[in-house]
């Protein structure tokens, strides 16, 4: 693990720029405030702060994380310590890995499971529960579901690529109807971002996924769409633990096994 006691104390105007542009580009624009060599950003639409370091002009850089649900997934190296109150720290060899890394820390931000249903009870809290108001309840949730599947998924659809926002759909596991509560219901890991003709067979029950992320199908699959799926070089789904309660629920409940 490295250690952040590299960073240092007081930057440059270069270097304060250069941390600067890697928050302002990818959501935290708010700050900077610096403490103990940690320059803090906030974000008008992400929840946490983020704490920026550089050991150098040359690098190598850190980030210090609040998010403790971001912090545990992070898939980057670790430093230590981190910013005070924060829940990790991670290090990058060059501006490049920063930026990705800010990037990956805002896009997870705001669609990890809080966020979005905080979003949608805030879109909600005034409406009634007549037959309308129901009926704009449910688009209010089908769009920041979408929205947060397109963070969290990077935009692009995991199975073939295709990261033409027309072309893609918010793919339920479990499905809305049958979620028991609008925390299901707006869960990102209940959600798959899927290209429209992988999300008419998903929600057919025409293909599922195992719990290591391989796809299966259903005999009633027949052999043209098998061929314009190209499933025989369909990629493993990258998944975690808690994504896989609501596959097993796709497999049992949706999924066509004959």
């Amino acid at each position: 693990m490295t250690a952040a006691e590299t960073r240092l104390m007081t930057y440059p105007f270069a270097l304060l720029s250069e941390l600067r542009d890697a928050a302002n580009e990818h959501g935290y624009r708010i700050g900077p405030e610096e403490a103990a060599g940690w320059i803090f950003f906030r974000s008008a639409s992400a929840p946490a702060e983020i704490g920026l370091a550089a050991a150098s002009y040359s690098g190598p850089f850190f980030l210090s994380v609040m998010h403790q649900g971001v912090a545990r997934i992070l898939d980057y190296p670790r430093a230590s310590p981190c910013a005070k109150g924060h829940a990790a720290a991670f290090v990058f060899v060059t501006r490049d890995d920063l930026h990705a890394g800010v990037q990956a820390v805002y896009r997870l931000s705001v669609s990890l499971p809080n966020f979005p249903l905080e979003k949608y009870e805030k879109a909600v809290e005034a409406m009634g529960d007549t037959e309308g108001e129901r009926a704009q309840k449910f688009r209010i949730g089908q769009d920041v579901f979408r929205e947060a599947l397109m963070e969290y998924w990077n935009g692009s659809c995991p199975l073939s690529g295709i990261s033409n926002p027309d072309l893609l759909r918010a793919s339920h596991m479990m499905p809305w109807a049958r979620c028991e509560t609008d925390g299901q219901r707006l869960d990102v890991h209940n959600g798959l971002l899927l290209s429209a003709l992988w999300d008419a067979a998903f929600d057919a029950g025409l293909v599922t996924f195992d719990d290591d992320g391989m796809a299966l199908t259903s005999a009633l699959l027949e052999g043209a769409a098998r061929e314009a799926l190209i499933l025989d070089r369909a990629p493993r789904l990258a998944l975690r633990d808690e994504h896989r309660p609501y596959l097993a629920y796709h497999r049992n409940h949706v999924w066509i096994h004959g």
